[in-house]
């Protein structure tokens, strides 16, 4: 019996089956209580970080021994959704990193939730915030390896904000940006307030401002850090609290000089000038 054949004796190859592309893979994470709850708290309570800044003080903070430990878990956070990466910003070459809902809840699920954001917030922080939140970390970060400042303790927006709505608790006079924690030569705690300002606001807000923060009795004083020396003079004035202590200086040489930084403030009318050190110990708190 004859057999056909295709036109020019051309072999018909069967179909080959198609190959399924493997779907990437998920490293799950297996949580450690303590590590993963300071890592990613850490994360949420700066708002925004850089890959430095968080490599940095995860590694001051002593939350991962190594910074190839701290880059795992980032990488798995990312993969699992828990942290997202946000869109380039000018200054800060590597990546910047902000929490998604899935890594609240996470916290949340591990015990270590705050009432001020949650998995259920409505609308969590703009990139365009990230700026304002990159440039506290930076001086968290000169702080970190100051002698004195390093052994302070820091309070975040986050958790100031937290604090401020919890019941029984007494709120302080506003939501600061910052708030550190420091005790003085005689062992005697003390709060100093921490606010960043990047522009100038209107001047009417800066008298709503000073009219909060001269009713505070929490802190021994509020520490005005501005972006730029023009700045300067104009929170000097525009911020003037006759009752309550506050002085000002600029975030470049806050983050080269520390405590000994020169800070403006008004006394008697007029503008002064000392250290952050001296000022300190002008108000009974010697560090």
């Amino acid at each position: 019996m004859d057999t056909e054949t295709p036109e020019n004796d051309q072999l018909v190859m069967p179909a080959q089956p198609k190959r399924k592309r493997k779907a990437p893979s998920v490293s799950k994470i297996t949580f450690d209580a303590d590590g993963d709850r300071r890592l990613l708290a850490l994360i949420r309570n700066a708002t925004f970080i850089s890959h430095k800044q968080l490599l940095g003080i995860a590694l001051r903070q002593g939350i991962k021994s190594s910074k190839d430990a701290v880059r795992k878990r980032i990488r798995r956070y990312l993969e699992n959704g828990l942290i997202r990466l946000v869109p380039a910003m000018p200054l800060y070459v590597k990546a910047v990193y902000q929490i998604t809902r899935e890594g609240l809840s996470a916290l949340e699920s591990l015990g270590a939730g705050i009432s001020s954001i949650s998995s259920e917030t409505e609308t969590l922080p703009s990139a365009l915030q990230a700026p304002h939140f990159l440039d506290i970390n930076e001086v968290r970060l000169a702080f970190a390896v100051d002698p004195v400042l390093s052994r302070g303790e820091w309070l975040t927006d986050p958790e100031i904000k937290a604090r401020n709505t919890t019941p029984g608790v007494v709120p302080f006079a506003k939501d600061y940006d910052a708030i550190l924690q420091l005790t003085d030569k005689s062992g005697q705690e003390f709060l100093v307030g921490l606010e960043y300002e990047r522009t100038y606001k209107d001047a009417r807000r800066y008298d709503e401002i000073a009219q909060r923060i001269e009713t505070e009795n929490q802190l021994c004083c509020v520490l005005y850090i501005a972006g730029s020396i023009d700045l300067v003079a104009r929170l000097i004035d525009s911020v003037y609290c006759p009752n309550f202590p506050l002085c000002v200086t600029t975030a470049g040489m806050l983050k080269q000089q520390c405590l000994d930084s020169n800070v403006g403030f008004m006394a008697g009318g007029s503008r002064r000038k000392s250290t952050l050190r001296q000022y300190f110990a002008a108000l009974k708190h010697p560090i």
